[in-house]
């Protein structure tokens, strides 16, 4: 077997890592579902939820508010969209591809409260072993630098869950930004992040 690394130019292939590292029965259960595209290549999880499903299979029901039981899963997926100054039906780049496709928020404090409400649901419904895979992205909102990873590492400690692993998701082009013009003043990002807690 090839060493399993922490960095990879597909999710593919870090979620097939999570899977034979922490999963090996697979994700039971994926809050932001969407299409399903991160599950081409490996097995679906039986719990599909979305604020927006886009599969008849996909349960509507927001990340922070799961209708399921107290420590009744073994793994949740969680990969909320990372777009600031994106949302339909607010002033902004709400038209963007991206955004159509994703979704967003205007603010970078409504995409904070939407991991921390999201880690606390988590902790109410894994089983007190349960895997919780968080995928994100750091992102530069208002001028300033945000250093999601890090901070949910810190979301995630304070409610009682261990960083197991770290994933480095390189991207091939440049990751999504709403346009402006003027002068860089911030590196552009080309990666995101997977992490396991348990």
């Amino acid at each position: 077997m090839d060493t399993i690394r922490s960095v990879y130019e597909n999710q593919t292939d870090i979620l097939k890592s999570i899977l034979l590292l922490h999963c090996p029965s697979g994700i039971e259960c994926d809050v932001t579902y969407g299409n399903g595209q991160f599950y081409k290549d490996i097995k679906h999880p039986s719990f599909k939820f979305d604020i927006n499903p886009q599969t008849p299979d996909t349960i509507e029901a927001c990340s922070t508010k799961l209708p399921l039981l107290n420590g009744s899963l073994n793994s949740l997926m969680f990969d909320p969209p990372f777009l600031t100054y994106v949302r339909q039906g607010r002033e902004g780049n709400g038209n963007m591809i991206m955004s159509k496709r994703f979704s967003g928020y205007w603010r970078y404090d409504e995409l904070e409260k939407h991991y921390i409400d999201t880690i606390i649901e988590a902790k109410r419904v894994l089983k007190n072993d349960g895997i919780f895979i968080i995928k994100c992205q750091d992102i530069i909102h208002n001028h300033k630098m945000h250093c999601t990873h890090s901070n949910v590492i810190n979301w995630a400690s304070s409610t009682g869950f261990r960083l197991l692993d770290l994933f480095i998701l390189v991207a091939k082009n440049r990751m999504p930004s709403p346009n402006r013009k003027g002068i860089q003043k911030h590196a552009r990002v080309f990666h995101s992040y997977f992490m396991v807690f348990k």
